[in-house]
């Protein structure tokens, strides 16, 4: 087994986006709008630019996808990762603005997954396979999730979701047919092809050690080279050093976890009869989907240490729970990514200084709001809509320095005993 966080190419498809390979940053260049931070964030938005005829610098720290972008569950799901709930309760009528850019940005990630032959595989349907709800919940849930998004969802009742998935853990779900699951390693180096072919420019092993104000602009520093430009976005997030510091002190930075078993051929089928990936509802939820080379991807849990004592047999425990019928099933290898979230959940996407601005905070949710954000700043930028306020009215709240931490392990800590306490009344109820 690989130690977490030491290979982010953690997929091994062999058709798969290679490296990009680009240069480091050298000597004195000049450029229109850059953007600090080569993850989905920073690319989507680069991305967004070169297609209004911008041709952006990118500037990574060490290569493309290596941070959460190239680690995640590879989850492309309608909404932002806060609760749909607390969007409409902060904006009222204008939360519907957000979900339809978060819903145009998913059919926007699939079009140029086709448009630049990004070398990914993109299967539709997500489930939320539900520990808790009953039928009539789920019923509820997915007729307000319909009405919401304008996306008709399916309530699948417990015998529906026991033919597809053959486990007694589930109550029922909600199958939202729009989403889709992706290799999000081959999406972000995907992007950041797209980029260059459209003009922009992207220098790898380049972190940024300094934002310097300028007459008519701001120069970045890197160790070997500077950028001058006019506007500068800051995509960075919880790996590295962040060049402005205002952005790192409302980030908390949390870990995820994943392993991926060897190819499981036709026992897979023993467990699994449909192609859509699925979370369930638990706070530190699990999550999961087979890969096309009939792998199982399993992921879930939430801590603050990249590899925790345990790790593996925990994340195996979890799977043995959900499919018995694989409990002499292993990991092929294990992983964890790290978020920065912040205290509301949704992004900090709003302007810092004159000619700086902000695109971080995804929450472990970005797979397609970071393309919905990269069009909201860059029709800021360009054309002046102001959609992007939208999303300022959250603020920048504090995290809690050195001891947001603490607080978050506590947190979590209760939430986890509190579901390990309602399944344990569900199961003594059921029998």
């Amino acid at each position: 087994m690989s130690s977490a966080c030491s290979i982010p190419i953690y997929y091994d498809l062999p058709d798969s986006e290679p490296p990009i390979g680009a240069p480091a940053l050298a000597g004195d260049q000049d450029a229109e709008i850059a953007v600090v931070g080569g993850g989905l964030a920073g690319l989507a938005v680069a991305l967004s630019l070169v297609e209004r005829g911008v041709r952006p610098v990118v500037l990574e720290a060490a290569q493309v996808g290596d941070g959460a972008s190239g680690r995640n569950g590879g989850f492309l799901q309608l909404g932002w990762a806060a609760d749909d709930e607390r969007v409409e309760a902060a904006l009222g009528a204008d939360a519907a603005v957000l979900f339809d850019a978060a819903k145009d940005a998913v059919a926007l990630v699939k079009a140029r997954v086709a448009r630049h032959a990004i070398r990914t595989a993109v299967t539709p349907g997500i489930v939320e396979a539900s520990l808790f709800a009953d039928a009539d919940e789920l019923r509820r849930r997915a007729d307000l999730l319909s009405r919401r998004h304008g996306v008709a969802f399916a309530h699948l009742d417990r015998a529906r979701l026991g033919e597809w998935y053959r486990t007694s853990v589930y109550r029922g779900g909600v199958l939202d047919p729009c989403s889709v699951h992706l290799d999000p390693l081959a999406l972000t180096r995907g992007y950041a092809r797209a980029v260059l072919a459209g003009g922009g420019r992207l220098f790898e092993h380049s972190p940024v050690h300094a934002l310097v104000p300028e007459p008519g602009g701001i120069r970045l520093v890197t160790a070997n080279g500077r950028l001058r430009a006019r506007q500068v976005v800051l995509a960075t997030s919880v790996y590295g050093r962040d060049p402005d510091g205002r952005a790192a002190r409302a980030l908390l930075p949390v870990m995820t976890y994943a392993l991926v078993t060897a190819p499981l051929g036709r026992r897979l089928e023993e467990a699994i009869r449909a192609p859509y990936a699925v979370f369930d509802d638990r706070f530190a939820m699990g999550y999961w989907r087979p890969l096309p080379d009939g792998r199982l991807l399993w992921g879930g849990k939430i801590g603050l240490s990249d590899a925790p004592r345990g790790l593996e047999a925990a994340m195996l425990a979890d799977l043995h729970w959900v499919f018995p019928q694989l409990r002499d099933v292993a990991a092929e290898r294990v992983w964890s990514g790290r978020m920065g979230f912040t205290r509301h959940r949704m992004p900090l996407a709003m302007p810092m200084d004159p000619g700086l601005w902000l695109a971080t905070g995804f929450c472990g949710h970005g797979l397609g709001t970071t393309t919905a954000v990269g069009e909201l700043l860059a029709t800021a930028l360009l054309e002046g809509d102001r959609r992007i306020d939208l999303l300022a009215r959250f603020g920048r709240p504090w995290a809690g320095g050195v001891l947001g931490p603490l607080g978050a392990q506590l947190l979590y800590g209760w939430l986890e005993l509190r579901d390990h306490v309602r399944l344990r009344r569900l199961a003594s109820t059921a029998n």
